[in-house]
């Protein structure tokens, strides 16, 4: 651990600021940065169809497919129902309802051979729907799949991070818990921490909208198999920059920890990223983690993943043994 706890350069979330700002890293792993001048949702489409929620997704897909199937039919009921073939005419409703169901047909390719199109120019338009309902539809499969094939990771991280003893020794270590959500196994798994710490000014005692940013030194930074939790632990000994620095100068200093997760995701055959920070806000002293697995009567090992947030207060004469 000896080239960790070093104060580094900006990481890249920028050192300098004219005044106080958010949290750097969001809770849900965005990063809090509200970006302007980007690329639009039409010259981005396939990168924003790719990352909004599902719901928003199917709406979005299928306000399109019934929007193509709207249209076409008010073009053919427009030129004349009576150039389909096959096609009952009646009052409008009618009318629209079957230029609705040949547009359907014939932009899915269906063609139940019930109506047709009777005339150059009305076979000219269905010529049109039907390849555009090829491009709609291929365009959603290629969508749905990068969506099903795009590797996201499932870590869950502790609500909280804990001040709390180390082990056997006087030393006060800063623990965070995460766990994979997903039943497969995340391999190779590498933590990263940095601490962003607002600058002191030397001169009035205040605190400057600079921020010093510092490489953590964890107890294990890697592991090679992660089918349980796994908790992250820094030691604050000397050498640590939290050394000497009680939990209200951190909230002042508008400490963050910043986690940078990598691991090779077994069912993706990739490797994914998840990104997190705990705010001072979020520091709880003098408690530690609950276990959440046990052995049942057969000798399996049982993870209780929503139990990773379990902890507990240590009791007084428990501070130098835990």
């Amino acid at each position: 651990m000896a080239d960790k706890n070093k104060k580094i350069l900006d990481p890249g979330v920028g050192a300098s600021y004219r005044q106080r700002t958010k949290r750097i890293i969001n809770p849900d792993g965005t990063f809090n940065v509200r970006r302007i001048g980007t690329l639009n949702v039409i010259q981005d489409a396939y990168h924003w169809l790719i990352t909004i929620p599902w719901l928003p997704f199917i709406a979005v897909v299928t306000s399109v497919i019934l929007s193509t199937n709207f249209l076409y039919a008010y073009i053919y009921w427009f030129i004349g129902i009576e150039y389909i073939g096959g096609a009952p005419t009646g009052f409008f409703w009618d009318d629209y309802v079957s230029a609705l169901f040949f547009s359907v047909q014939t932009f899915t390719t269906v063609g139940y051979g019930a109506m047709s199109p009777d005339g150059q120019f009305v076979g000219l338009i269905a010529s049109l729907e039907a390849f555009n309902g090829l491009l709609l539809s291929a365009f959603s499969t290629g969508i749905l799949y990068g969506r099903f094939s795009r590797p996201m990771s499932k870590i869950k991280f502790s609500e909280v991070a804990l001040l709390t003893p180390y082990k056997g020794t006087d030393d006060y270590s800063i623990q965070f818990r995460i766990i994979n959500k997903r039943s497969n196994t995340v391999l190779h798994m590498k933590a990263s921490v940095f601490l962003s710490l607002n600058d002191k000014n030397d001169r009035d005692g205040t605190y400057s909208h600079r921020r010093d940013f510092y490489d953590l030194s964890l107890e294990r930074s890697s592991i090679m198999f992660m089918p349980l939790s796994w908790t992250i632990v820094h030691i604050i000994d000397k050498n640590s920059p939290l050394y000497g620095i009680t939990l209200k100068e951190l909230v002042e200093r508008q400490a963050e920890m910043l986690i940078t997760l990598n691991g090779y995701d077994e069912t993706f055959g990739q490797d994914t990223y998840s990104y997190h920070s705990y705010v001072a806000d979020e520091f709880e002293e003098n408690k530690r983690f609950i276990r959440n697995f046990n052995v049942a009567d057969n000798g399996d090992i049982l993870l209780h993943v929503n139990d990773v947030d379990l902890r507990e207060d240590i009791p007084p004469k428990e501070d130098k043994e835990s």
